[in-house]
């Protein structure tokens, strides 16, 4: 294997009719060796999330969430929640987990301690679709209501301070039917791009920051599922045909020489159907789900005819044709890894929305006993870097830091011995309010008694 890391596959199928749960499987991309079954699943479309060393797996059927190891084959817990839900998704942190409901109400948990953080209906119809900026600064959610929001997920996290108040920071309503899926590209949230896909046919390019539109391409079918190649050189859509497009965001120029130019922008409409737009076409239902390896090299599609196909995406050729045979392949999810960290047991996520939760969740430090009172900070060593002077400044724990300094170590001692006053005297106030004496004890406020 070398000094390459293994690349895998997560594909599921849905149960079919009466028969057999649906199946959850890890393989790997290169060899299609199977590698672990995960028993007792029974999910749908967008109802999957990977965090670390887990996955958590929305059921269909009831209103359950299955968390599983992703070492063991059985579920390691079972959160029991009041409605079912119609998708998930985790933040890039694994700090949160945002779920939406048949109804339009949009949920968000604190994974670490399983709180809601707000329960909330934002949408006229069933929310299909949601995911996070690669920054979590922002979380964007789209469904059967045509209509796509951004929330800033600062605001969603304390919502418990304008609750009722709390509104997008924007609002998109140019596609004319629900929308199924909702990609975001890399970078921050003000230099990057949103794709949508819609049952109209067209897939929406927008700024990420505001929901400004970029680029429409036309397509001639519904379209289900998408994935965009990691540099955003091409988009790849299903349709509901069976048939995968490939749309290449740049091109050469129709003089023939010079720089690539973008495909679209300033509100264009692209017929994808006049372009000379790549197919992948294998499959024999709709493709319910895509993603690329790592390196943007190898497609993956899971389709409603119950297949899994690994394509390349240089020559468009079959690499491997999976056929797991327990229904359609409703998520197919390629892996860096797999993660060998011990199971870390999910906390039962809460399903009402508590507004005490602010209040019920402080974390309380117990500060080491040491003769903090009096700490008296000294430069060790001053430097410039380019043309601001610097200095390391000990404070006598072993954490040494840096300050910016005016002209030389004379007026950055001035800086620290301010600094160090300031510092003592916010420990001495701090002291009084928690009540501790002069020793190190101190009361626990949380439990007087």
């Amino acid at each position: 294997m070398g000094t390459m890391s293994e690349e895998y596959i997560l594909y599921g199928t849905a149960a079919s009719g009466s028969k057999a749960d649906g199946l959850l499987a890890i393989c790997k991309l290169n060899t299609s060796t199977p590698i672990r079954t995960f028993k007792q699943n029974g999910s749908y479309c967008n109802r999957i999330a990977v965090l670390d060393s887990r996955i958590l797996s929305s059921q269909s059927d009831r209103p359950v969430i299955h968390s599983y190891s992703i070492r063991k084959e059985a579920p390691m817990q079972k959160l029991i929640l009041q409605e079912k839900l119609s998708c998930i998704a985790a933040s890039h942190s694994s700090k949160y987990l945002a779920a939406g409901t048949h109804s339009g109400k949009f949920i968000l948990w604190e994974l670490d301690s399983g709180a809601c953080l707000i329960y909330k209906e934002i949408h006229y119809g069933s929310i299909n679709c949601l995911v996070f900026s690669q920054d979590d600064s922002v979380l964007f959610s789209a469904g059967s209501d045509a209509r796509i929001y951004s929330w800033r997920t600062l605001d969603l996290c304390n919502a418990h301070s304008n609750y009722n108040d709390l509104q997008p920071l924007a609002t998109a309503n140019q596609h004319s039917l629900e929308v199924t899926g909702l990609y975001c590209g890399y970078g921050g949230i003000l230099d990057s791009r949103l794709y949508s896909i819609s049952l109209d046919g067209s897939c929406r390019v927008w700024n990420a920051s505001d929901l400004r539109l970029q680029t429409t391409f036309v397509f001639k079918e519904s379209l289900l599922s998408i994935v965009v190649d990691p540099a955003e050189r091409a988009i790849y859509a299903g349709c509901d045909n069976g048939v995968i497009y490939q749309v290449d965001l740049y091109r050469q120029p129709r003089e023939g020489a010079g720089l690539l130019e973008y495909t679209g922008g300033l509100q264009r409409i692209v017929d994808v159907s006049s372009e000379s737009t790549m197919k992948f076409a294998q499959h024999t239902d709709k493709i319910l789900s895509l993603d690329l390896s790592f390196d943007g090299t190898l497609l993956v599609s899971g389709s409603q005819d119950g297949t899994v196909i690994v394509w390349d995406v240089s020559t468009h050729q079959v690499m491997k044709n999976i056929k797991p045979g327990r229904g359609p392949v409703y998520v197919v999810r390629v892996l860096e890894n797999l993660h060998s960290e011990h199971y870390t047991r999910q906390e039962s996520l809460g399903f009402s929305y508590n507004t005490t939760y602010t209040f019920n969740n402080d974390v309380w430090i117990a500060v080491p006993e040491s003769d903090e009172s009096n700490v008296r900070y000294s430069i060790s060593e001053t430097a410039l870097i380019g043309s601001e002077p610097m200095a390391h400044v000990d404070s006598g724990e072993g954490i040494p830091t840096m300050i910016q300094g005016a002209s030389g170590s004379e007026d950055m001692q001035a800086k620290v011995e301010k600094l160090s006053t300031a510092y003592n005297a916010l420990w001495q106030a701090y002291t009084a309010a928690v009540g501790m004496s002069e020793n190190g004890d101190y009361e626990d406020l949380a439990n007087p008694k």
